[in-house]
């Protein structure tokens, strides 16, 4: 039975984990748009 709640409680934590990943990569192209919009910003005042 201890092997069993063992393995229930480390299948468990994989699902936030996957779920953080896509979080992750949704953030990273959320931070690139942000940095291009910046970018941009700082480009302007040099025209």
């Amino acid at each position: 039975m201890d092997e069993m709640d063992v393995s229930a409680t480390q299948s468990q934590p994989l699902k936030p984990n996957h779920d953080g990943s896509i979080f992750s990569k949704k953030k990273k192209i959320f931070l690139m748009e942000v940095n291009k919009f910046i970018l941009q910003l700082l480009m302007l005042p040099c025209y």
